[in-house]
């Protein structure tokens, strides 16, 4: 008992968010460094180098969202670990049309694996000092067989869902917060359907 409440302790204490302020213009960059860290539980994230490193082993989801420039692009970034392309996000918009471009992923790490953004030529992201709308994030879901959200994972138990008949009073009538509801619950269904 004491080694899962120290993953859980340890797991719940990973995760980043941090944007890129300005223009990502038609180079090869990498790795993107980002320039604004909001949030860095656990100082997994370097902003130095634009790298980061898993702390513990375990299962982490990343996102990374750009706001397509107008006009022509070649629209392609990668999500990279360990110097190997494991996600390739593309995206493509015509003349004045402009879209933010989202990409999600899921892998399960190694103590000490680094994780960052390739951006390829040809590529174009935007972002005012306050849109953030180039943005990387990631989270530990799950280390040492024990979820960051209660419940083991693997060999056979179960997925760790959220039991939502209990906590009623988390779901109001904000749309936000019901769409943070279901992006935690799509999220950890994604968990589930990559453990079984």
């Amino acid at each position: 008992m004491p080694r899962q409440t120290a993953a859980k302790q340890q797991g719940a204490a990973v995760l980043f968010y941090v944007a890129y302020q300005g223009s990502l213009r038609d180079i090869q960059i990498n790795p993107i460094v980002f320039n604004q860290v909001v949030v860095n539980q656990g100082s997994a994230y370097d902003n130095d180098t634009g790298m980061f490193t898993a702390p513990v082993s375990g299962i982490y989801q990343f996102v990374f969202a750009a706001q397509l420039c107008r006009g022509d692009h070649n629209n392609m970034w990668n999500l990279m670990v360990n110097g190997d392309r494991r996600m390739a996000c593309y995206a493509q918009v015509s003349g004045l049309d402009t879209t933010l471009n989202t990409c999600y992923y899921m892998e399960e790490l190694k103590k000490g694996d680094k994780v960052w953004v390739k951006q390829n030529v040809g590529s174009c992201a935007w972002a005012s000092t306050t849109s953030k709308t180039i943005t990387f994030s990631g989270v530990l879901l799950a280390s040492e067989g024990v979820s960051t959200l209660g419940g083991k994972y693997g060999s056979g138990s179960s997925c760790p869902l959220p039991s939502l008949g209990r906590n009623r009073d988390m779901v109001s009538s904000s749309v936000g917060r019901r769409a943070s509801l279901s992006c935690v619950t799509v999220t950890l269904l994604l968990c589930c359907l990559i453990l079984d």
